[in-house]
């Protein structure tokens, strides 16, 4: 990690990215590639065939002690009885309220060993939340984020092109699952998980060997990916983005994440009551999927109606490359949550005609 004088953070690829065409944006802090040459194409590559993401903007920590399982399962909504070595787990992080502190991906090494990816916007904030709450605990954790790299290859033709490159039957790596291996003799995490919808894997290492690995990748065949793809992707999916779908005023219930919220019975963790309470007895809004009937591009925060009255807003929106048309993620207030609704969404002062309908919008994973 490289740090400007005005304080943006940029990966060990920066320099790179800047080479190929990028155009570059400030991310959370970090100067990112939001696309290289079409957003569009870059999104129709990873689902036709494999794209690369740069990811290394993301937190990466390292959790060990004798105490680590148990203080997770404090911690998270999730269940952690549901995983084994060398598997993953979804989850988030959550205030006593409900809402979110944020959601992320751990992986367990061993019951004394984990590590965890995390959203860039929040990694100081999840580091000290995480440390704030080990309380005598056997529990030290690392921040990896300054010194690995990490990077997404996503796409339906990623095992293919990845398998030559790698010292390990890629077909033995099951969903969520994850080896240490070795990627042309350099040392790597490799996850089989991502975030576009596609089969793929995001993988970890020594950001020594940033420059190396990325090229390596793109010799195969598969292209660069930006920012501004990696969201597009994402939301046909209708996976959730921390600050829109998920946030310290939204709980996972309300996101329509209820599988996410473990009852752990003889467990408790922090947010479990009133996460528990939403899940029985339900929520006064909830997350729904969103298209219009007339022209015209969702964006996050357009205020949604129906019959001149506001029900609710757009937490996601953008122009579907897949689907050809416009889609979107809105939280509604209930009962106006039901598949076919049909409702208004208020876009740069004129109000378009629209319809909730089920998602994900797309997914072949």
């Amino acid at each position: 990690m490289d740090i400007e004088k005005n304080g943006n953070k940029r990966t060990p690829l920066y320099e790179i990215h800047k080479n190929l065409g990028a155009r570059i944006v400030n991310f959370s802090g970090w100067l990112m590639p939001v696309q290289y040459q079409s957003i569009i194409k870059e999104h129709e590559n990873v689902r036709s065939n494999a794209g690369v993401f740069d990811i290394s903007h993301m937190g990466e920590f390292l959790l060990n002690g004798k105490d680590v399982f148990p203080f997770l399962q404090y911690i998270m909504v999730n269940d952690l009885n549901l995983l084994e070595e060398s598997k993953g787990q979804y989850s988030c992080m959550c205030y006593e309220n409900g809402t979110v502190v944020d959601d992320l991906f751990y992986y367990e090494e061993n019951v004394e060993l984990f590590r965890i990816i995390v959203n860039a916007v929040n990694i100081q904030k999840d580091f000290q939340w995480l440390n704030e709450h080990i309380k005598g605990k056997d529990v030290k954790i690392q921040d990896l984020t300054s010194k690995r790299s990490r990077l997404a290859l996503q796409g339906p033709k990623s095992d293919d092109l990845l398998q030559p490159l790698v010292d390990i039957d890629l077909s033995d790596i099951k969903r969520f699952y994850f080896k240490h291996c070795k990627l042309n003799n350099i040392p790597i995490f490799l996850a089989r998980t991502g975030y576009t919808g596609e089969r793929g894997f995001e993988i970890s290492f020594d950001k020594e060997n940033s420059e190396k690995i990325w090229n390596d990748l793109l010799k195969t065949g598969a292209s660069p990916a930006g920012l501004g793809a990696r969201d597009s992707l994402r939301l046909e999916a209708a996976y959730s983005l921390y600050g829109h779908e998920i946030n310290d005023t939204i709980t996972p219930i309300e996101a329509g994440l209820n599988w996410l919220v473990k009852p752990k019975k003889s467990v408790e963790y922090i947010g479990k009551e009133n996460l528990l309470k939403q899940k029985s007895e339900g929520t006064e809004r909830i997350l729904v999927g969103l298209n219009l009937r007339g022209k015209g591009i969702i964006r996050q925060n357009c205020k949604i109606f129906k019959d001149g009255n506001e029900i609710g807003y757009v937490t996601s929106g953008g122009y579907s490359p897949t689907l050809k048309k416009t889609i979107g993620l809105g939280l509604v207030k209930i009962p106006f949550n039901e598949v076919g609704t049909e409702l208004e969404i208020e876009i740069r002062g004129k109000v378009v005609q629209g319809i909730i309908v089920s998602t994900p919008f797309y997914r072949n994973v």
